[in-house]
């Protein structure tokens, strides 16, 4: 019995591995029935320097109609967007031949854009739906490190939690150059666009339906008589307005922190977690929570921005005397500034102005800085930072920072936090 159980077992082992070497097998010939099939409509994307003639830069790109439109990354070809005079845009076939490309339409939120020859075949790839099920094979092409087009399996697992622009998290290994290629079922359709990397066979997609809106928009001839700059600066108004009314539409709910309540989670795509920091050192101990946004947006090398974080720390004592509780909190009241720039051609220089505030029966003392983009009118980065001054043995410390904000927005965002925090003993 022990020996037919062991058998039973065997067979079955052996069945196991016969179906997953199968399996391997028809994946991988997938992989290059869709490479055979696609790759004459996947391309790399350079970006030209035009006084010495060779590529400053490159990525990838495929062709999402037949009259010659191609999809890429923003990322890819921004170099040129925001220096006409100084690059050209080329594609690469597989033969190495090369076509001159005009760019026709960019959408900097999601990191796409949209290029147009009329020198090209009409074949192209269909764009197909998210509707997939995580762990669903899907397929992944573009060129990496200018080595030539290569396609790589991988693993649909849904959309990235607590991100506010909305991306596809790819179970597999993209490389620099492969940004701007077609993510693809089984069935060869483009469910997204490869735009990121993150580490240990952990990749990012822009979901098709974002390329869908942009194409849409070019074939209806939308912004054609508008500048990439103003194209830019309008989304980022609008991205800034799309996240900061709901929160500033709606009472804030709060969290008890220490002994007095503090403004909670804002919004749902932020990613919250806190800490306790308790150094006999330091002689104080410090309770904190931080939330942030996830995901930022890419303009140039030079400038991120649309990201916001808030920290709150809840520190108290019993071995400082107020003189030295005093010193502790001050050395830690600082502003937590965006780090969307330091390029002093994209960013002026903070401007600050501080005061003391009575909020719920407690002096606080209240810092905010502002400073604007040169380039995007109506567009700042902002801090808030404030401090409780009323106890020598407990002190609530809050920082806010926001990226790629309206004056407005920000005014109103700090004077809404600080009408929210109450003081419980």
């Amino acid at each position: 019995m022990k020996r037919l159980l062991f058998i039973t077992r065997l067979t079955g082992f052996v069945l196991a591995c016969a179906m997953i070497s199968t399996s391997y097998a028809q994946q991988s010939k997938n992989a290059q029935q869709l490479f055979e099939q696609l790759r004459d409509q996947v391309y790399q994307v350079r970006v030209i320097d035009i006084a010495s003639g060779d590529k400053y830069s490159i990525g990838s790109g495929f062709q999402v109609s037949a009259s010659g439109l191609v999809a890429t990354n923003f990322h890819v070809v921004s170099s040129y967007v925001h220096d006409q005079q100084k690059y050209r845009l080329e594609l690469v076939h597989k033969d190495s031949t090369t076509t001159d490309i005009k760019l026709q339409a960019i959408d900097v939120i999601h990191d796409l854009a949209i290029l147009q020859s009329d020198k090209l075949d009409r074949a192209y790839l269909a764009l197909g739906s998210t509707s997939l099920k995580q762990g669903d094979r899907i397929f992944s092409m573009g060129n990496p490190h200018d080595l030539g087009m290569t396609i790589v399996e991988g693993t649909y697992n849904g959309l990235v939690q607590h991100v506010r622009h909305g991306q596809i998290l790819f179970s597999g290994s993209l490389n620099p150059g492969m940004s701007g290629g077609p993510a693809l079922d089984a069935r060869g359709q483009v469910i997204g666009i490869n735009v990121s990397k993150g580490g240990d066979d952990i990749s990012f997609l822009v979901p098709v339906e974002k390329l869908q809106a942009l194409v849409q928009r070019v074939e209806a001839g939308v912004d054609t008589e508008t500048s990439f700059a103003e194209r830019i600066r309008q989304a980022l108004h609008d991205d800034q307005e799309e996240f900061f009314q709901p929160i500033l539409s709606r009472n804030f709910e709060t969290d008890q922190l220490g002994e007095v309540s503090v403004p909670a989670r804002l919004a749902p795509n932020l990613r919250c977690w806190g800490h306790t920091m308790d150094d006999e050192k330091v002689y104080f101990v410090g309770a904190h929570q931080h939330c942030q946004s996830e995901d930022s947006i890419y303009i140039s090398s030079e400038l991120y921005t649309g990201r916001m974080t808030y920290d709150y720390e809840w520190i108290t004592t019993d071995g400082l005397n107020p003189f030295q509780f005093y010193q502790a909190v001050s050395t830690r009241f600082k502003h937590h500034h965006p780090r969307s720039s330091e390029d002093e051609k994209e960013v002026d220089n903070f401007a600050c102005h501080q005061q003391m505030v009575g909020i719920d029966g407690q002096r606080w003392q209240v810092s905010s800085c502002f400073r604007r983009y040169l380039k995007y009118e109506g567009l700042y980065d902002a801090s808030l930072a404030m401090v409780s001054m009323d106890s020598n043995d407990k002190a609530l410390l809050v920082k806010f920072a926001a990226s790629g904000i309206s004056r407005q927005n920000a005014v109103s965002l700090f004077e809404r936090v600080m009408e929210s925090i109450e003081w419980n003993p």
